[in-house]
């Protein structure tokens, strides 16, 4: 399985297509930052409709975006990723169970939660989600957040994130695959 960044690659439809063609199951993403909600929309409509496995809609992004998303996914028998990122911090649990909530409105197959590490017991607040949630990806990035990575595999994340190679993580704290391959195989 591999995450394609629409918003990092800028590729055009043909090349998409070819993308989506390929045998392995992948996840279309687009990042706010790069292209208008209009573009991102465009987008990810797209690689609904034409193979994606799973597309990645923002927990902030605007309701009817959502929904448009949500509605094309199902139709075309795509799964529904709702993720929230947290760049500067983990909030408290309290917190994260109304992300939870919130992200449960839009009926997702999955909810991701990534949040940045600042201590080693923020792996402690991330991963007590598991305790009352099925259908979670959830872990820390950030150098005190690369152990969550694995552990919420053992609590039921249907998988994690890795880089092809080092130069490509897109997040501080993430393993390379063969890191991963080989703490796996331990």
């Amino acid at each position: 399985m591999a995450e394609l960044r629409l918003d990092k690659i800028q590729a055009e439809t043909n090349e998409m297509r070819k993308l989506l063609a390929l045998k392995i199951p992948l996840i279309a993403t687009c990042r706010t930052g790069i292209y208008s909600d209009d573009k991102r929309l465009e987008l990810l409509t797209f690689a609904a409709k034409n193979g994606a496995a799973y597309i990645d809609i923002e927990l902030e992004s605007d309701e009817n975006y959502k929904k448009k998303l949500v509605d094309t996914a199902r139709s075309n028998n795509c799964k529904i990723i709702i993720s929230y990122h947290n760049f500067n911090e983990t909030p408290d649990t309290g917190m994260l169970k109304n992300i939870i909530a919130q992200a449960k409105t839009s009926n997702p197959d999955f909810i991701k939660i990534v949040t940045h590490a600042q201590t080693i017991n923020d792996n402690s607040i991330i991963l007590s989600l598991y305790e009352t949630e099925k259908k979670l990806i959830a872990f820390n990035m950030g150098k005190f957040g690369k152990k969550s990575r694995i552990k919420s595999l053992k609590l039921g994340s249907p998988f994690i994130y890795a880089a092809y190679r080092k130069k490509q993580q897109s997040a501080e704290g993430q393993m390379t695959v063969y890191e991963l391959e080989k703490i796996l195989k331990q």
